[in-house]
């Protein structure tokens, strides 16, 4: 049966008929993985929430942040990395873990959530290795790894794994797969990607050992075909597994493409699916990718063209269906996979299916989701997702109101827009007022700035569509008296942050980006430490204009996360511009204001937290995910 196939005799001229009215149609159709039957191309990747309980138990914030992404369309969930050995071998936090038979029960619990809403679901066997720190073992033991002393970028140094250990390890995957079997699961998937350990063992930095486990490119490959040939004799001849592997490793003495094929080869007998990415945690902008999607795609492809076994590409793809319906299409990939954009918006697939695309919430890929578990050990969060991790306090949120009111939003930025969509959603009876001439508030000026272009004026085009399709009154252009607001029974106010401290004769960084006008002197120094403040300096060098940044501290965009400070970082080498730190004032040239911001004190006379109440970073301070939290949440009181 081709991979086109479904097993089925349920096609109809009316089915067909209905199926090409689909928008990406190849996308939408069945495919298999061995005899795993998925009701479309789209899978949810792997990606660590943290939202499984603090022991790795299953709990409902776990299952029903599954629900929702099955509910959205997807045809295979694979599940984030779940532990085969807590001990030394789990990632940094509380993932789910599956090393013994008492988390069986649990893992049923969530199987059977996912079929419940027509989906499958995959669970990933998973194993650190190096990637790990002392202070994340159970005895404060150090990591372990091909070989010692070989840290990553988590930064503690792993001892050698003895040789004599490698079958308990190898059964301690082979134990997982069984127990998956036990609970339910459709396939099992092996996480030999990122560099974690099936990955440390190939690639040939990581691996300098001297005995059949190091060397030739076979003997590196040895400790994953073990571990695959074990878990295949776990689960029998025609349950599906699947590898997870980076194909290739772009760094000094990493693994090549050339060897990274020849791996998929050797693995090709053994398995159902490659899924193919790239690169591990030393290489993050290579595996998490900022810009536009489908920097990975082409290693999928690479791989599909030796392999007749079904392969899911990865990499940003909500913004490359196009590509992706081609790929599928012409046989160059056979599944397409989601992470953050999983996170970003649950129902993608769905909506995608009905043609309604400018309603998904676009991953930004600042990588917030990421960082958060990756360096503060926290739940990941979204910052244009406001019901990620309280899927179930979300649905209650969108009930209908028990009283229908009137209500006004003064400000249509993100804190706005989302109060006003969840409101009118409830039944209230919404207006919006905004002095712009556009919705979206500051993320217009963020806009202006070429690192974040595409994926700002999504969001913006976003709210645009939900704002109308929710039936809000929207009044641009105008500015908002008292009388204006009289009428109404409730008020949000979420007219967000103002200049401080200004020097005079300065240009507001966030006004100048807002409007696009480009000012006239051929020399700008950007003053502040804030992501606006690279933002202004990328646009005016955009613009042909000789930048400086000028910063009060030891870095740049201090109120962002590491990744994306990294990235906005060699942003600006590639632009040419100068940063200088440790600034107490700007430099010379035209000074463009990019420092602290202020609450906005407009009507502030008339707060009282009943009728008139402050909304987003107006009230909490902040920056977008503060500003989306709190429109949704204050919407949900009223």
């Amino acid at each position: 049966m081709s991979i086109l196939e479904h097993s089925a005799t349920t096609d109809t001229t009316e089915s067909t008929s209905a199926e090409s009215t689909v928008p990406y149609p190849a996308l939408y159709q069945p495919g298999s993985i061995g005899k795993m039957v998925l009701r479309n191309r789209f899978v949810q990747s792997p990606i660590f929430t943290q939202f499984a309980e603090s022991d790795g138990e299953i709990g409902e914030r776990f299952i029903d942040y599954h629900r929702a992404r099955a509910r959205g369309g997807v045809g295979l969930i694979i599940t984030e990395n779940t532990s085969i050995d807590w001990k030394v071998g789990r990632t940094v936090g509380h993932p789910m873990r599956i090393d013994h038979d008492r988390y069986i029960s649990g893992l049923q619990e969530l199987v059977e959530a996912v079929h419940n809403e027509g989906a499958k679901i995959a669970v990933q066997l998973h194993h650190t290795g190096r990637q790990n720190s002392r202070k994340n073992t159970e005895t404060n033991e150090p990591p372990i790894a091909p070989t010692a002393g070989i840290t990553s970028a988590f930064g503690t140094s792993p001892r050698e794994i003895d040789a004599y250990e490698i079958p308990g390890l190898i059964e301690l995957y082979a134990a997982g797969a069984r127990r998956a079997v036990a609970a339910g699961f459709d396939a099992v998937e092996i996480h030999g990607a990122h560099g974690y350990l099936p990955g440390q063992f190939l690639s040939p930095r990581t691996n300098k050992r001297t005995d059949h486990y190091g060397g030739t490119l076979e003997n590196r490959a040895r400790f994953g075909l073990e571990l695959v040939r074990a878990v295949r004799a776990a689960v029998g001849p025609d349950y599906p597994v699947l590898y997870r592997l980076s194909v290739e490793e772009p760094y000094e003495d990493g693994l090549t493409l050339e060897d990274g094929l020849a791996f998929c080869k050797m693995l090709e007998p053994f398995v159902d699916a490659l899924d193919v990415s790239a690169g591990n945690y030393d290489t993050a902008t290579t595996l998490i990718p900022f810009k536009i999607g489908g920097s990975l795609l082409h290693y999928a492809k690479r791989v599909k063209e030796i392999v007749s076994i079904p392969v899911i590409g990865v990499g940003r793809l909500t913004w490359r269906l196009d590509d992706c319906q081609e790929a599928v299409e012409a046989g160059e990939v056979d599944f397409v996979a989601f992470g953050r954009s999983g996170l970003a918006d649950p129902d993608t697939v769905a909506k995608t299916r009905r043609g309604q695309e400018s309603h998904v919430r676009r991953c930004l890929a600042v990588n917030e989701c990421i960082s958060r578990w990756m360096f503060a050990g926290q739940r990941t969060q979204c910052v244009i997702n406001p019901a990620l991790g309280q899927e179930r306090r979300a649905d209650e949120a969108r009930r209908p109101a028990p009283v229908a009111k009137s209500v006004a939003v003064v400000g249509a930025g993100p804190a706005g827009a989302e109060a006003a969509i969840l409101a009118a959603h409830r039944g209230h009876k919404v207006t919006v007022f905004d002095q712009a001439d556009r919705v979206g508030g500051q993320l217009v000026a963020w806009a202006a700035s070429p690192a974040m272009t595409a994926e700002l004026e999504n969001l913006i085009g976003f709210y645009e569509a939900e704002l109308a399709s929710n039936g809000v009154a929207t009044h641009l252009g105008r500015a908002v008296t008292p009388t204006d607001l009289s009428a109404f029974d409730v008020i949000l106010l979420a007219t967000g942050t103002q200049p401080d401290a200004a020097p005079d004769g300065s240009i507001d960084a966030v006004r100048m980006l807002s409007t696009r006008d480009l000012p006239a002197s051929p020399a700008f120094d950007v003053y502040g430490g804030t992501e606006v403040g690279a933002h202004a300096a990328l646009w005016l060098a955009a613009n042909g204009k000789d930048v400086t940044l000028s910063v009060p501290g030891a870095d740049i965009a201090l109120d962002t996360n590491d990744m994306l400070r990294e990235e906005l970082r060699q942003d600006l080498v590639n632009a040419n511009i100068t940063v200088r730190t440790n600034q107490d004032t700007p430099g010379t040239g035209q000074v463009v204001w990019a420092g602290e911001r202020i609450s906005d004190r407009f009507l502030a006379n008339l707060v009282d937290g009943d009728k008139v109440i402050e909304v987003g970073t107006r009230f909490r301070g902040g920056r977008l995910y503060e500003a989306t939290q709190s429109g949704f949440w204050t919407a949900a009181r009223i």
